[in-house]
């Protein structure tokens, strides 16, 4: 009996704890599945009633924001989930509102996230620790953007720090070369206006000091007149308005004697094949001196003396204008049109625009082919408020109203 025993007992150990400890497993296993929480302090977990397993990651509790690892042990501190960034206090709860941690406040949203980047709207900015920017600055993705005392992103023009600067509709601070309301202006990286003499992209511009570029004119800078086309690139090597630039852009007023002596070869007359006017272009040799100016017309119909006035013949003004027409299309300036329309009748001369005053009688009932001289420019009146202009965008020969920008200072007839 005894060597029974002996050569059977640690099967009969076994055998006995098994016995016993069957009842407490099975009250321990049924405890653990129970829902609700289970364990103390920091490793409580959670049993989910819906399918009576562990909790796992954002987990909300009685109205209270838990997190759970991939084990089921509650996390707590500084946590990323799916991109975004939560803290869980002490008590496993997370943080919403404001709320002071290691001596600095931060701002959750009331589900938890903390405040950063951009506003649902796009109107606000919150910074690392949620809190809304405000008169500050603000680079994303290599933009600058500006918030207002309110926390608002700025629009339009700004002056900050008593700088002038731009915004976008998007609030994007303006950088380099752009248009506001038709006017360009330049800026650095910095978002501050440059003016006065600009290189971009190889084309010489002239900002003002209000940042704006300066288009469609001439200009005195320090002594030296420019000339600048409708885009503001500075024009070189050719004439307009009866200045001829060289190619440094410096404009020099052509003068009468200097016209003389290049008028043969410089001026090639338009030659007027068709017109609807049933009368003939004929060059005639007549001789008839140019009428005198007429004193009570005010300092703008006497100011050039008469002997720079050519002989006028008598024209028929209809012919000015069909040769003003046949030349639609030619590259030129404004003065060359009218010395070309001119010449198809006779007449040989050239000169700054508003010594054509020299060349007829003012007169306030033009008609087609009176020559119309405005501040820094010459056309050719067509009638109906249309004229033909050279030197228009760029020195293109257009059709176009006799309004143009230039103030009109009077209508010529000419013969």
């Amino acid at each position: 009996m005894m060597n029974f025993i002996e050569k059977h007992s640690k099967i009969l150990a076994v055998s006995l704890c098994l016995l016993t400890s069957g009842p407490i497993v099975s009250t321990m296993y049924a405890k653990e599945v129970q829902p609700g929480w289970h364990g103390e302090g920091a490793d409580r977990y959670y049993i989910l009633e819906s399918n009576r397993q562990t909790a796992t990651g954002l987990t909300k509790i009685d109205t209270e924001l838990y997190y759970f690892n991939s084990k089921g042990e509650m996390q707590f501190g500084w946590q990323n989930v799916s991109d975004e960034t939560y803290y869980f206090q002490a008590d496993g709860t997370a943080a919403t509102g404001t709320v002071t941690i290691h001596g600095s406040e931060y701002n959750f949203q009331k589900e938890g996230i903390l405040l950063h980047g951009w506003s649902e709207d796009g109107k606000s900015f919150y910074d690392e620790k949620g809190n809304k920017t405000s008169t500050n600055w603000v680079e994303d993705n290599g933009a600058k953007y500006y918030f207002d005392d309110k926390g608002n992103c700025v629009t339009g023009w700004q002056k900050i720090d008593g700088q002038d600067y731009y915004f976008g509709e998007d609030g994007k601070m303006a950088t380099g070369q752009f248009d506001v309301d038709g006017k360009t202006y330049f800026t650095g990286e910095d978002g501050i206006f440059r003016t006065g003499w600009q290189v971009i992209n190889g084309q010489d511009y002239y900002y003002a000091e209000n940042g704006e570029v300066t288009k469609n004119k001439f200009l005195d800078i320090d002594g030296t007149k420019y000339a600048f086309d409708e885009n503001g690139n500075l024009i070189k090597n050719t004439e307009k308005d009866g200045y001829k630039i060289d190619e440094n852009g410096v404009a020099t007023e052509i003068t009468p004697s200097q016209d003389s002596s290049t008028q043969d070869t410089t001026s090639t007359p338009a030659q007027s094949t068709t017109t609807n006017t049933n009368t003939s272009t004929n060059t005639s040799t007549n001789t008839t001196q140019a009428p005198s100016q007429n004193t009570t017309g005010g300092s703008t119909n006497n100011s050039y003396n008469n002997n720079y006035a050519p002989s006028t013949p008598s024209v028929n003004s209809s012919a000015i204008a069909a040769a003003a027409l046949n030349q639609v299309g030619a590259s030129q300036d404004c003065t060359m049109l009218v010395t070309n329309a001119l010449a198809a009748v006779g007449i040989n001369f050239h000169g700054s625009p508003e010594q054509y005053l020299s060349l007829g009688r003012i007169t306030s009932s033009p008609v087609a082919g009176d020559i119309i001289v405005y501040s820094g420019h010459v056309a050719i009146y067509l009638g109906n408020g249309q004229a033909v202009h050279g030197g228009w965008l760029g020195n293109q020969t257009v059709v176009g109203p006799v309004s143009c920008g230039n103030a009109l200072i009077a209508y010529v007839h000419v013969g």
